[in-house]
């Protein structure tokens, strides 16, 4: 991630420090989803012993639901970490869009709407569609939060040639030059200096507690990073924030 006034060894940096976060989350994410997995066993085998009227079984579904909870945290480091499950197969960026755009949690209100600029004729990609709805979705109602009493966020999507040090892909070679850039941007507050520099790190939310685990902005930074492409940040204050997803196009 970057602003336009970082510097380059700035984002090496940056780019270290995520690498390192991404390793120990996953080696978190396995150690424990270990001890959930002793807890969830034992305590179904606790309720195979039970008959159907003994009040201990609730008691044992309860810390079964608090498995699954958890569970999903230990998901949500390895989607951070970038070693998530993914089913990846040729699609096309503007119907993820349009997809998305459907989603149940984006319906739109009376002071927040979206704008879908897409251009016509985009290359295809290679990716696991459902995810980048999810990831796409998450960023478009981070928009509607930042703009608290309302506004536009902007939905755009274009193909672009990138070259050397512009191209931030994990695998460069591989990516090769040609990129489909998703962009979601708000007229919101931006975002104040301290907040940026840890932007995509797991667990870390600047909404009330309570309102978000922390997960949204580092599993769209893991699942970019999967699809061997990366997010970019433009952000000023008072001037709102754009969130950048580059994924390589597909003939590329």
């Amino acid at each position: 991630m970057n602003r336009e006034t970082k510097k380059e060894p700035s984002q090496a940096s940056e780019r270290e420090k995520m690498e390192a976060l991404g390793r120990l989350s996953c080696k978190v994410a396995h150690d424990f989803n270990n001890i959930l997995g002793a807890i969830e066993g034992y305590a179904t085998l606790a309720m195979g012993d039970l008959k159907a009227d003994n009040p201990l079984r609730q008691d044992l579904q309860e810390i079964r639901t608090s498995v699954a909870k958890a569970a999903v945290l230990g998901k949500q480091l390895i989607a951070f970490g970038g070693r998530q499950m993914l089913h990846k197969e040729p699609c096309e960026v503007n119907e993820i869009i349009e997809k998305t755009l459907k989603r149940p949690e984006l319906a739109q209100a009376e002071n927040f709407k979206i704008e879908a600029r897409l251009e016509p004729g985009l290359p295809g990609i290679v990716g696991d569609a459902p995810q980048l709805e999810s990831a796409l979705g998450n960023l478009l109602v981070n928009a509607r939060e930042a703009m608290a009493e309302g506004g536009t966020a902007v939905l755009s999507a274009c193909a672009l040639r990138l070259e050397g040090a512009a191209v931030r892909s994990p695998d460069p070679a591989a990516a090769g030059p040609l990129f489909v850039k998703i962009s979601v941007q708000d007229s919101g507050a931006g975002i104040t200096p301290e907040n940026f520099e840890r932007l995509f790190e797991p667990l870390f939310s600047t909404k009330k507690k309570g309102s978000g685990a922390g997960f949204g902005l580092s599993m769209v930074y893991g699942l970019a990073k999967q699809h061997n492409g990366w997010v970019d940040v433009k952000t000023a204050p008072g001037q709102g924030s754009e969130f950048m997803i580059f994924l390589p196009a597909a003939n590329g």
